[in-house]
């Protein structure tokens, strides 16, 4: 449905120089896909939505959608469709006045514009809604008008730009299960741009990873927490301990990824002559109610284990033995 090929984006500064916001960028996405572009403040990911949308031009490089270029189409001319961090509702209209606007800036006849109103109000369980205004409107309430306005137009591609991140966190995990609902009914493409790799694990058939303008990897969820390809990735999606090589008797150019719930840890008095990884000191002990962290200390390395059901919990000072299975082991070199 989309394809990025080569694109790169540079801004001016104040100085006259310029600014890589994108470097030589390409990849794909399939149709009636969740896809995530993920990274922290900076990193390109807002910059390539504006840029699939319409919203920027390329420096260089090449955008389709759909088989068609669409590098000199303005955003009312692309396929596509955008949610906003602030909604961006008119503030004087109602609920369905908000969601027909586009449909009428669309020149659609009013029969189709009532009925695709009535439709896309049902489509995000908001059918009692349609005369209020969006001051009379909960958050998520108002997420939902905006998500009916994006979706009324029946667009290929909806692009989400961090459109939960004003919510608190229980409506904000009850958002993910609509949004993901909604992609899976409509089989519209979904691109998200979010900094929070919980949601992205959650949410995405599969996940873009970006750093400094690059995408550094595109796997399914599952693939990306479970082999990360380098040491931001181990470290940015999830939790993960990054041990040096050195202090596992291995090259000291290499970093061991591996995820503190793989991680065991058993009293010194509890080893009985079995093979140990590792041993260090608790330092410090977080209940974290069905589970509780632990951090040990191994020769100046902090290594946390996630640990469930522990009857007996450690405290910090005990000396322990840490373990975890070659399998649970990535070795990273950059």
């Amino acid at each position: 449905m989309i394809e990025v090929q080569g694109v790169s984006k540079s801004f001016a500064t104040k100085d006259a120089g310029t600014v890589a916001a994108l470097k030589d960028v390409s990849l794909e996405i399939d149709g009636k896909e969740f896809f995530t572009l993920l990274g922290p403040s900076g990193c390109g990911k807002t910059t390539l939505l504006r840029l699939i949308g319409g919203f920027e031009a390329p420096s260089a490089g090449a955008i389709r959608i759909d088989g068609i270029d669409v590098a000199a189409l303005p955003p009312q001319r692309r396929p596509v469709n955008t949610v906003f961090q602030s909604y961006a509702l008119f503030p004087h209209m109602t609920v369905a006045e908000n969601v027909a606007f586009g449909l009428e800036m669309c020149r659609w006849p009013k029969a189709d514009v009532d009925l695709r109103v009535v439709q896309a109000l049902a489509l995000v369980r908001l059918e009692g809604f349609a005369q209020r205004k969006p001051a009379q409107l909960s958050g998520g309430q108002q997420q939902r008008v905006a998500l009916a306005r994006a979706l009324a137009p029946k667009p290929k591609v909806l692009l989400l730009d961090e459109p939960l991140s004003a919510l608190d966190l229980k409506l904000r995990k009850e958002m993910q299960a609509e949004l993901k609902r909604l992609q899976r009914e409509t089989a519209i493409t979904f691109v998200l741009v979010t900094h929070d790799q919980e949601e992205a694990l959650a949410m995405s058939d599969r996940i873009a990873v970006m750093r400094d303008g690059l995408v550094l990897q595109v796997g399914t969820p599952k693939a990306i927490y479970d082999d990360p390809n380098c040491r931001f990735v181990a470290d940015f999606i999830g939790e993960a301990n990054l041990v040096p090589g050195n202090i596992l008797g291995r090259d000291d150019a290499i970093f061991v990824a591996v995820r503190p719930e793989r991680v065991t840890v058993t009293p010194r008095a509890l080893i009985n002559g079995h093979a140990v990884r590792a041993r260090g000191e608790v330092t410090a002990v977080t209940f974290l109610g069905l589970d509780t962290l632990y951090e040990v200390l191994l020769d100046g390395v902090r290594v946390r284990a996630r640990v469930r059901d522990t009857a007996d919990p450690l405290r910090p000072g005990d000396f322990v033995a840490v373990n975890w299975p070659d399998t649970a082991e990535r070795e990273l070199r950059h």
